[in-house]
């Protein structure tokens, strides 16, 4: 071959190595905008799991408070039934002497006659505590649905959470792996390309390597894309079967609650039927010769009971709205995260809280051994998720004296962020981090998990808490 020729076949194979440098940079692209796509949808799901824990907290508690209010009012529902017991068994036994016994009583005229006027007077006294007994009795009932609402909600809310740790988990390892791959991928191409050009002795030898190492990596491209679509295709049947099992059980315990309900309702319209019959009975064995203006009073005290009982509900209608505003302005400040190009100094009061939870410890706050707090101390529920307060760094990541494991965040314009108390960091020291990025959670099996929160600027520490968004938990201290 002459030179005019070798130089041609050269030009050739040039041309062909930079289309295959071409591929690989779209390749490198295609694998950074899935790493971002990654970081993103990581960031949506630490922001729902927070907020997940922030609904089991407040269900929780107003779960409590439910449980309270029910002894309270079967205590006094327990005390109204011992006293009407008594009264009825007293009326009962009045009630079987007949009106000619009193005559024969060897009781004076007078007696007889304040007898009955006692007896005529308690009738609608005892008349009235029956009502009052039976708005006693649809109130407990009443508190033990809203009880039983709330355990389902809860149990709802738990599995919800507990998806939202397991998507986080998988995206973790798949940022990961794509990391992993392209690190590989990029190291053993150069290994490759380095080997070929030691091992040709001429450039005859160097082209022929290159063809061979070309067609070599067209090969393996076409494996791994059949690999990763049948891959694919086995997830996306994954996932149908899942779903469909997730339906078919949804289904059943719709199902098994619509029995429950009509059960309920049948037993209700029982227990109704039973009061009627006992209200037509105590209505035969009353006095039949009630006034008009008695009749006429206990039809206002109902009318004031039923506006008393419209404005308690009326009232906790007002509640749930004021909270469900509440909420939604709370989610509305959650979606509007500070720009990622805004500079520290100016997010002041908008940063997110790292976790979800009260304010235990303040800046500033001594402790019981008389050392002033740095930073601020939240209580966080179990496994809570902590994420980034802002756009930065990982300076450090690891265990530190008297802090357990500890990460720093480098912020611009001098700014650190320092947290403490997790049981599990999930970053590197040198990453990138985005605002609301997770970066670990806190321990599972620490009965009151805290997490140290700490700023400072140029060394220095700062009050964190102006800088923070503002919360519904309120700091205590």
């Amino acid at each position: 071959m002459d030179a005019g020729e070798r130089l041609r076949e050269l030009e050739g194979q040039l041309e062909r190595s930079r289309a295959e440098h071409d591929d690989v940079r779209r390749k490198a692209e295609e694998l950074s905008a899935e790493t971002a796509r990654l970081r993103g949808d990581m960031v949506k799901a630490a922001r729902a799991a927070q907020e997940s824990e922030d609904l089991l907290s407040e269900l929780e508690t107003q779960l409590e408070e439910l449980g309270k209010r029910e002894i309270s009012r079967s205590d006094a529902l327990e005390r109204r039934s011992r006293q009407m017991v008594g009264v009825l068994t007293a009326l009962q036994r009045l009630a079987w002497r007949p009106t000619e016994a009193l005559i024969a009583q060897p009781q004076s005229p007078a007696d007889t006659v304040r007898s009955a006027i006692l007896l005529r007077a308690a009738v609608p006294q005892i008349e009235q505590s029956a009502r009052e007994l039976k708005v006693e009795i649809d109130g407990v009932a009443k508190l033990r649905t809203e009880i039983g609402d709330q355990r389902r909600l809860i149990a709802t809310t738990t599995t919800t959470l507990e998806r939202e740790h397991v998507r986080i988990k998988d995206m973790f390892e798949r940022k990961f792996q794509v990391q992993n791959a392209t690190e590989q991928e990029r190291r053993a191409l150069e290994a490759r390309l380095q080997d070929l050009g030691g091992q040709a002795e001429d450039l005859r030898d160097l082209l022929s390597r290159l063809d061979q190492e070309r067609e070599r990596r067209l090969a393996e491209a076409a494996g791994k894309a059949a690999v990763e679509k049948v891959a694919r295709e086995a997830e996306a049947t994954a996932r149908r079967i899942a779903r469909e099992a997730e339906l078919a059980a949804q289904k059943a315990a719709r199902d098994a609650e619509l029995a429950a309900q009509k059960a309920a309702s049948q037993a209700a319209a029982e227990a109704r039927t039973r009061e009627e019959e006992a209200g037509k009975a105590a209505q035969q064995a009353a006095s039949q010769a009630r006034a008009r203006e008695e009749a006429a009073a206990r039809a206002a005290q109902e009318v004031e009971m039923r506006a008393q009982a419209e404005a308690k509900e009326k009232q906790l209608a007002a509640e749930k709205a004021a909270h469900q505003a509440e909420q939604a302005s709370r989610e509305a400040a959650a979606t509007r995260p500070v720009k990622n190009d805004t500079p520290f100094s100016q997010a002041r009061g908008r940063l997110p809280y790292p976790a979800r939870g009260r304010v235990v410890e303040t800046y500033g706050q001594p402790n019981d051994v008389g050392h002033v707090a740095k930073g601020i101390t939240i209580a966080t529920r179990k496994a809570a998720q902590v994420i980034a307060p802002y756009d930065g760094h990982v300076a450090f990541a690891g265990p530190f004296r008297g802090y357990g494991l500890l990460l720093i965040i480098e912020h611009s314009e001098g700014y650190h962020t320092l947290l403490a108390g997790m049981a599990q960091i999930d970053c590197a020291v040198g990453q990138k981090l985005l605002t609301g990025e997770p970066v670990g959670v806190m321990g599972q099996d620490d009965s009151k998990p805290n997490l140290y929160v700490e700023l400072r600027r140029n060394g220095q520490p700062v009050n964190p808490l102006p800088w923070l968004m503002a919360q519904k938990s309120k700091a205590s201290g």
